[in-house]
């Protein structure tokens, strides 16, 4: 039965490149992960990696105020404001998620290579303990 109330969104071309940026930047953040850890300063690489990661949420968040104009409507912004005023606040929100998409691409590509370790390192030890005698 076809349910008439849901409308379906088209994904835009930019987000389908956006995604196929991510996926081809977490492969290489990934590797080059990988082929750092087998030199001798593999010490420094995971604490570089973690740096690296830290500043662009930190920079994500504070670039984008603290997400405290996402979802604000015009009725909740101040009533002595002017319509003009209250529609720059809105847009300039908008505005600032919409740029900072670009960083949302390194922020997980890290993010990947960081659950992919957890993972190698912690998860499948223990779940292949189970299995074995």
């Amino acid at each position: 039965m076809k349910n008439d109330n849901k409308e379906i969104k088209k994904v835009s071309k930019s987000t389908i490149a956006l995604l196929i940026i991510l996926i081809i930047s977490a492969a290489v953040v990934l590797l080059t992960y990988r082929v750092l850890m087998n030199y001798p300063f593999f010490n420094i690489v995971m604490w570089v990696y973690m740096a690296i990661e830290a500043v662009f949420v930190l920079t994500y968040v504070i670039y984008n105020r603290g997400f405290s104009r996402k979802g604000v409507t015009r009725d909740m912004l101040p009533d002595d404001w002017s319509d003009e005023k209250k529609e720059e606040f809105i847009e300039d929100g908008k505005r600032r998620l919409h740029a900072s998409r670009w960083m949302l691409v390194v922020i997980l590509a890290f993010m990947f290579t960081f659950a992919v370790d957890i993972l190698e390192l912690f998860v499948f030890p223990t779940v292949l303990g189970w299995f074995s005698a």
